[in-house]
C-alpha cells in the first residue's frame, strides 16, 4: 500500500495554523512571529554540477530571533502527525534533526538539505511530510508546527475527463479528449505526461439486461478499432500497484452481465498544438430503447495515478444517459431562401450581413410505420392528426461545413433566444411571411460574406433526444450589388469607397501559391508582389492608404472594419475574434484557425488584426505606411487604439542624432539643441555660442543598403566605432538579410539624442507585417 499525503493537507494545515491558533483546549496562543516563513522545496543540489535529484528546503528565519535556538525537524508522521500544531518536549527529543541558529548571522534565509536523510523513504513513499518547529530558549508561547511535503515520484493524477454523449434508440456516442498530466510536482507547467489508457464501465440498472456483447467501435487519432484487437480490450481494466501499471481481465459471468468493462489504450501525452490528436470517440450499439444507463471513465497515467473512479460500488453515481424512443424525427430535404433580385437563385443578405434560411418544420411520429413523408417539405396526410399521430420536435441543431479544416462546425449564436424556432412561416409568392398555420421555421445566420457558398447540415432532436436524419443543402449567397458591375479576380471581392469609385480588394492578406500568408517582406517587395498579379481588365497594385482606410470604415459606419453584433466591448471583440494583441502567431498564420466574425460588410476579413499591412502612403515622404494592428502585443499601447481604421504607423529604426552645421548650440538640462540663430534666453553649450570645425570629433559610417540583386534601396548609418569593433558579423546583424555596403565616413557632432530614422522604412521588414493587394479597373 503506497503512503500518499495530499497537498491539500499541507495548505490546510498552514492556513489553520495562521487563523485558528488560539483555539487550543489548553489556551495556547501560537505566535506568528516565532514561525519560519516562505518555505519552498528545491530540487537542485547545492553543487550546481550535480544533476541528480536533491531535496532541500529554503526558508525564512522567524521574525522574532532574540531567543531563537534553532529549527527542529521531523520526517514522516511517526512522531508528529499531519494535523498537530504543538509539540511536547518528548517529541522534540525524538526529532530527526536539529539545526542550530547561527548567532549574529546577517542572512534572513537558510537552506535545509535533507537529501541523505530521505533516501530510505524513496521508493517506498510517493511523498513525505517534513514537520518543522522553531525552538526558543525563553518560556514564552511558541509558534506552531509548520509542514512541507517532499514528492519523490509522480503522485499527481491526470486531470478529470469530461464525457460528451449523443444517444439514439439502441446506441450512444461518447466523446472525450485526452487529459493533461503533471508528471513532476515541482514542474507545474509541464502537463504532457503520458496517459497509459482509460477504464470505462457501462452499467444498466436492469440486472436482467446483458451488456457483455455490446458492439463497440473506438475511433482515435491513430485509427479505428471495431473488434477490440488494437485500441481497446473487452472485459478488462487498468490496475496499478507501487511499481507497475498493467491491463488485467475482470469477471464477466452471468452475475455481472449488466456491466460492460473496457480498457482503452492510449500511450501518448496531451498535444497542445493539434487538439484533434487528443480526441477519442466511442460508439456503443445494442442498447434498449428509452432505457437508463450510466458510464464511468477514468484516465490512468504511467505512474498508476487515476483521474477518478469507475468502480462497481460507484457506478450508480456515474454519468447518466438515456436512450431515445424507437422513432426518429422526420426532416425535409431542402432549405428555402429569400432571393436577391440581381442574382436569381442566390440568397440576399441584409445590411448587417445576415442571412435568413427557412425549412419545413420537422415532426416526431409516434409509430415506426407512419404515413409522413420526407421531401422538400415534410408531407403529413390529413388523416395523421397532431398529438395523435405525431408531435413537435424539441429543437434543431444547425452546422456549417468548413472547407478550410474539413469539419462541421455548430452554429451556436448565444445572442439568440432559446425558443427561436417557435415562430411559423408560410411561403407567399417569392417571400416568407409569419403565419400561425405556416409549416416553415427560420434561423438567422450572422457574419456571412457576400459571395459565400455555405453547406448547411440541420438536424432536429425529439424530446427523447433522438436525432433525425440530416438535411444537407448548399446555399449560394449573392455577391452583392457591386459584383454586378465588377467581376473581380479570384481571391478578390468588390468594394466601394464612393458612388463613383469601385475596385477589388483581396479578401485576406496576400498569400503565395501554397496558401501561406506572405509576411516579413519590405514595402518594395510587397509593391512588386502585387504588381506581378495578372488580372485581365485590372491594374493590380499594393492598396493605397486612403482606399484601405475607406474600405475599413465602410462608409464611416465602422471604427475597426468589423461588424460587432455582440454585446461586448470593442477590446474584447478584437481580442477574441480578430487576434489583436494576443501574441498568437500560430492562429495568424493558419487561415483555418481564424474567426469568420472578424469581417466587414463587403466580406473583407481581418482588417484590424492578424497582420499589420503595408500600403502606399498618401504622400511621397510617407510612401511606406503600415495600417491596422497585428497579433503582437505592443508595450504601452492599447489594442483598441492600434486597430482603428484611421490609425497609421511608420516603421523606423532609431539612430543617434547628429549635426554637420556650424550653428549655435545650447543646452537645456541634459538635452542638447542646435539653432540657426542665436537665442539670448538660453545658456550656450560649454560657453560656446556656436560650433566650429574643431567641435566635429564624432564619426559616422554610412552604408548603401542593397537588395539581393545589388539594387540600392536606401541609406543607413551607424557609429564608426561600433562598425570597426563589430566587423562583418555585426554588420550582418544590422543588415538583417540585406547587403550593407560602406559608402562614406562623416565627421559630425552628436547631439546625444536618439531620433527615428524613417529612411529605414524602405528596408524595414517584420514577421508581424503582411500586405493586401487591390485591383483597380483599367
Amino acid at each position: 500500500m503506497r503512503k500518499i499525503f495530499s497537498t491539500f493537507f499541507a495548505f490546510a494545515a498552514l492556513f489553520f495554523a495562521l487563523v485558528a491558533c488560539s483555539d487550543e483546549e489548553e489556551g495556547t496562543e501560537f505566535l506568528f512571529d516565532r514561525e519560519i516563513m516562505e518555505m519552498s522545496v528545491l530540487r537542485s543540489c547545492a553543487d550546481e554540477g550535480d544533476s541528480s535529484a536533491c531535496y532541500r528546503i529554503r526558508y525564512h528565519y522567524p521574525i522574532e530571533r532574540e531567543h531563537y535556538s534553532g529549527l527542529v525537524v521531523w520526517l514522516d508522521t511517526f512522531v508528529v502527525d499531519d494535523t498537530s500544531k504543538a509539540v511536547s518536549s518528548k517529541q522534540i527529543d525524538k526529532a530527526t534533526q536539529f539545526i542550530e541558529y547561527p548567532k549574529g548571522t546577517s542572512s534572513y534565509y537558510d537552506t535545509l538539505d535533507l537529501t541523505d536523510l530521505v533516501q530510505e523513504y524513496i521508493g517506498k513513499y510517493d511523498s513525505l511530510q517534513v514537520a518543522l518547529f522553531c525552538k526558543y530558549s525563553d518560556d514564552k508561547d511558541p509558534g506552531s508546527v509548520q509542514r512541507v511535503f517532499l514528492h519523490f515520484g509522480d503522485d499527481l493524477p491526470p486531470s478529470r475527463v469530461t464525457i460528451f454523449d449523443s444517444v439514439w434508440t439502441n446506441g450512444a456516442l461518447f466523446e472525450w479528449f485526452r487529459p493533461t498530466d503533471q508528471v513532476d510536482f515541482y514542474k507545474p507547467a509541464e502537463l504532457s505526461g503520458e496517459i497509459v489508457g482509460y477504464n470505462v464501465v457501462i452499467y444498466s440498472a436492469d440486472k436482467n439486461e446483458d451488456l457483455r456483447n455490446l458492439k463497440v467501435i473506438l475511433t482515435t487519432a491513430d485509427g479505428v478499432d471495431s473488434t477490440g484487437s488494437k485500441f481497446y480490450r473487452r472485459h478488462s481494466r487498468i490496475r496499478a500497484n507501487t511499481d507497475s501499471v498493467w491491463f488485467d481481465s475482470v469477471s464477466h459471468t452471468d452475475k455481472d452481465k449488466n456491466y460492460l468493462r473496457l480498457s482503452i489504450i492510449d500511450g501518448k501525452g496531451f498535444d497542445a498544438d493539434v487538439d484533434s490528436l487528443n480526441r477519442f470517440r466511442m460508439v456503443i450499439r445494442g442498447l434498449q430503447s428509452k432505457s437508463e444507463y450510466t458510464i464511468g471513465l477514468s484516465a490512468w497515467d504511467a505512474a498508476g495515478n487515476s483521474s477518478g473512479t469507475e468502480g462497481l460500488s460507484t457506478v450508480e453515481t456515474n454519468q447518466l444517459f438515456i436512450t431515445t424512443d424507437s422513432v426518429a424525427p422526420v426532416m425535409p430535404t431542402r432549405i428555402f431562401i429569400l432571393e436577391d433580385s440581381l442574382f436569381p437563385g442566390k440568397a440576399r443578405l441584409d445590411s448587417n450581413n445576415r442571412l435568413r434560411i427557412f425549412w419545413s418544420m420537422s415532426v416526431d411520429p409516434y409509430e415506426v410505420k407512419h404515413p409522413i413523408k420526407s421531401d422538400s417539405i415534410v408531407l403529413i396526410p390529413d388523416t395523421c392528426l397532431f398529438t395523435l399521430c405525431y408531435d413537435t420536435v424539441q429543437t434543431y441543431i444547425i452546422e456549417r461545413y468548413s472547407a478550410l479544416d474539413k469539419n462541421w462546425k455548430i452554429y451556436d449564436d448565444t445572442t439568440l433566444a432559446a425558443g427561436r424556432f417557435s415562430k411559423r412561416y408560410a411561403l407567399d409568392g417569392d417571400t416568407m411571411v409569419a403565419s400561425a398555420t405556416g409549416i416553415f421555421v427560420t434561423d438567422t445566420i450572422r457574419w456571412v460574406s457576400p459571395g459565400d457558398t455555405i453547406v448547411f447540415r440541420i438536424r432536429s432532436k425529439d424530446k427523447s433526444g433522438y436525432y433525425s436524419a440530416a438535411l444537407v443543402d448548399t446555399v449560394y449567397v449573392s455577391p452583392g450589388a457591386h459584383a454586378s458591375e465588377l467581376e473581380c479576380p479570384e481571391g478578390f471581392v468588390p468594394v466601394s469607397v464612393s458612388d463613383s469609385s469601385k475596385f477589388c480588394m483581396e479578401k485576406f492578406e496576400h498569400r503565395n501559391d501554397s496558401g501561406e500568408f506572405v509576411v516579413n517582406v519590405r514595402h518594395s517587395e510587397a509593391v512588386a508582389a502585387c504588381e506581378a498579379v495578372s488580372a485581365s481588365g485590372f491594374k493590380v497594385s499594393l492598396c493605397n492608404e486612403r482606399d484601405w482606410e475607406l474600405v475599413c470604415l465602410s462608409g464611416g459606419s465602422l471604427s475597426y472594419g468589423v461588424l460587432n453584433e455582440l454585446s461586448v466591448d470593442a477590446s474584447s471583440f478584437l481580442f477574441g475574434y480578430c487576434n489583436v494583441g494576443t501574441n498568437d502567431s500560430i492562429s495568424a498564420a493558419d487561415i483555418s484557425k481564424r474567426n469568420p466574425r472578424c469581417v466587414n460588410p463587403a466580406g473583407i476579413r481581418d482588417l484590424p488584426g492578424q497582420y499589420q499591412e503595408w500600403v502606399i502612403g498618401k504622400s511621397e515622404d510617407t510612401v511606406a505606411v503600415v495600417k491596422g494592428s497585428s497579433f503582437k502585443i505592443y508595450n504601452g499601447l492599447d489594442r483598441e487604439s492600434l486597430a482603428y481604421c484611421t490609425n497609421r504607423s511608420f516603421p523606423y529604426f532609431t539612430r543617434p542624432a547628429y549635426s554637420t552645421d556650424t550653428i549655435f548650440l545650447y543646452r537645456e538640462g541634459t538635452k542638447v539643441d542646435t539653432l540657426f540663430q542665436a537665442d539670448t534666453s538660453r545658456t550656450p553649450y560649454e560657453k560656446k555660442p556656436y560650433l566650429t570645425m574643431k567641435d566635429f570629433k564624432d564619426t559616422l559610417q554610412f552604408f548603401d543598403v542593397q537588395d539581393s540583386n545589388g539594387n540600392s534601396i536606401g541609406t543607413d548609418y551607424a557609429l564608426y566605432s561600433e562598425y570597426r569593433k563589430g566587423g562583418d558579423a555585426w554588420l550582418d546583424t544590422l543588415a538583417n538579410g540585406l547587403k550593407y555596403v560602406p559608402s562614406e565616413i562623416k565627421v559630425v557632432f552628436l547631439t546625444g539624442e536618439k531620433v527615428p530614422f524613417r529612411l529605414a522604412a524602405s528596408f524595414y521588414k517584420s514577421t508581424t507585417i503582411g500586405f493586401r493587394c487591390c485591383a483597380y479597373p483599367e
